[in-house]
């Protein structure tokens, strides 16, 4: 295995992690509470002992709906942050020889996890008020 190559492995673990760890936060401190909810509610929908198997139904894809919503407005702004910082390694890729790439490619991880914290909390607060 050559530098660059080990480089490029520690880089995207460097991403990877700091994508896991927004995930988890994010799952701890607002998907789980959905989800609470969502199970709550689709309790509630199937205790409902007068209702026939199509108003459950119906009742339980209601009450999973702010779970799905804010799974999927975190799902988007991950792929989006992802894109971007592929589309940095790419413009360095373009205009860079073999060393400057790997500079360019490291400038371009450590300010896009740089600015991952700031996402995080656009994202929170997005969530607080419901997506």
């Amino acid at each position: 295995m050559d530098c660059d190559q080990s480089s490029s492995e520690e880089q995207r673990e460097r991403v990877d992690n700091a994508i896991l760890t927004a995930m988890e936060d994010l799952d701890r401190d607002y998907l789980r509470k959905l989800q609470i909810e969502m199970h709550t509610c689709a309790t509630a929908c199937c205790a409902d002992a007068d209702a026939n198997a199509e108003a459950v139904e119906r009742c339980v894809d209601r009450c999973q709906i702010r779970l799905t919503r804010a799974r999927c407005f975190v799902q988007q702004g991950i792929s989006d942050f992802e894109n971007r910082l592929e589309k940095c390694i790419q413009q360095c890729r373009i205009h860079g020889s073999a060393y400057s790439l790997e500079r360019c490619s490291s400038n371009c991880v450590d300010s896009h996890v740089g600015m991952l914290p700031e996402m995080l909390r656009a994202m929170r607060d997005t969530l607080e008020k419901g997506v």
